[in-house]
C-alpha cells in the first residue's frame, strides 16, 4: 500500500521549488541550485517530507546536468531510500530510473541497464504509462548506443 504525503502547502516553498525547477529547465544551473537548496532547507525546517523529496530530486537533476555525477547519485539514492521508507513506489521507480541514467553516464553499462529496466517494470506495475514510456525509451537509446559502440 502506498502512503500519500500531504501536498506542499507552504507558498514560499512551492515558489522556491517552481522557480528553481524553471531555472534548471532553462539551463541556469547556478540559480536553480541556489533556489532548490533554499527550498530543501525550508522543507526540512518545516518537516515537509513532500517538499524535501521534491527538492532532493531536483538537486539530483541539477547536479546531473552540471556533470556532478557523485552528487546526483547521492541525491537520487536519498530519494529512493526515503520513498521506500515512506511507501512511495512511484518515487522509488523514478529514483531507480535516474540512478540508471547516472550509471550509464559513468560507463556502468550492466548496472545502468538493470536499473532502467527495473524502473520500467515498476512504472508499468503502477500503471504509470508516462514513466514506463520514458524508461523504455531510455533503455532503447541505451541499448542502441552501447550496441553501436561495441559496449554490450
Amino acid at each position: 500500500m502506498s502512503t500519500l504525503l500531504p501536498p506542499v502547502d507552504d507558498p514560499l516553498l512551492v515558489r522556491a521549488l517552481e522557480t528553481g525547477e524553471a531555472a534548471w529547465r532553462r539551463g541556469n544551473l547556478v540559480a536553480a541550485w541556489r533556489l532548490i537548496e533554499q527550498a530543501l532547507r525550508r522543507a526540512e525546517a518545516c518537516d515537509n517530507l513532500a517538499g524535501a523529496l521534491s527538492a532532493c530530486q531536483l538537486l539530483g537533476h541539477i547536479a546531473f546536468a552540471a556533470g556532478e555525477l557523485d552528487a546526483a547519485q547521492g541525491y537520487h539514492r536519498t530519494v529512493f531510500v526515503q520513498s521506500q521508507a515512506l511507501g512511495l513506489p512511484l518515487g522509488e521507480a523514478s529514483a531507480l530510473h535516474n540512478l540508471g541514467l547516472i550509471a550509464a553516464s559513468q560507463g556502468a553499462q550492466v548496472e545502468a541497464r538493470q536499473l532502467i529496466a527495473e524502473a520500467a517494470a515498476r512504472y508499468e506495475a503502477l500503471g504509470h504509462a508516462a514513466g514506463a514510456t520514458a524508461a523504455r525509451t531510455n533503455l532503447a537509446l541505451f541499448d542502441d548506443h552501447w550496441i553501436s559502440t561495441g559496449g554490450i
